[in-house]
């Protein structure tokens, strides 16, 4: 092997080694901002006991968040900047399966084959607006959707660190992406649907 060859060899084995440690160091950050982020949640729900160990949720007067309580509803949380993200079809379809085609005459052809079509999808944000923890509902507000779902609708709910999913008894789940999430938020959530 000459000088040129071992070279190239080096760079080749540099690359891939550097290539793995920022890999490496790119989930170690993520692993670290998970824990920062359980660790904040944990941290405000310990400020809602009282002295004998009882959870008493922070209530905000709806007058100053312009939210409308429905009946004695009280107000907990607020989550602004909130994107809700539906699964829609992009336009475009894909096939999988084999086919051949036969020409009939001129401008006619006659397909054969089996297989399938399917629309593809993609996540995509229909509307932007605020999430609304109350006592007896999660609410979204927005200019162009708004939805309440009530504590008994809500089968689970999954708190990541970019935003959260619901998962409803039925019918499809809602995912709702933020911006930079308000762990006192997620604290009031999570306490309001446990207790």
């Amino acid at each position: 092997m000459d000088g040129g060859g071992v070279t190239l060899v080096l760079l080749l084995v540099v690359g891939i080694g550097l290539a793995m440690f920022f890999r490496s160091y790119s989930r170690e950050a993520e692993r670290a901002r998970t824990a920062n982020y359980k660790h904040s949640i944990i941290t405000e729900v310990r400020s809602f006991a009282d002295e004998d160990g009882n959870l008493e949720l922070p209530v905000l007067t709806p007058e100053a968040h312009g939210y409308r309580p429905v009946g004695r509803e009280r107000l907990v949380a607020i989550q602004p900047n909130v994107a809700r993200m539906e699964l829609k079809g992009t336009g475009r379809y894909s096939t999988s399966g084999a086919s051949f085609s036969i020409p009939i005459v001129k401008g006619v052809r006659y397909r054969v084959g089996g297989g399938s079509i399917r629309a593809e999808k993609t996540w995509q944000a229909t509307a932007r607006g605020r999430l609304i923890v109350t006592d007896k509902a999660l609410c979204f507000e927005s200019d162009a959707k708004n939805e309440r779902i009530t504590w008994t609708q809500i089968a689970g709910v999954e708190l990541m660190v970019d935003g959260l999913k619901v998962m409803k008894r039925s019918g499809p789940p809602r995912v709702y992406v933020v911006d930079s999430p308000d762990p006192r938020f997620s604290a009031a959530l999570m306490t309001v649907l446990h207790t």
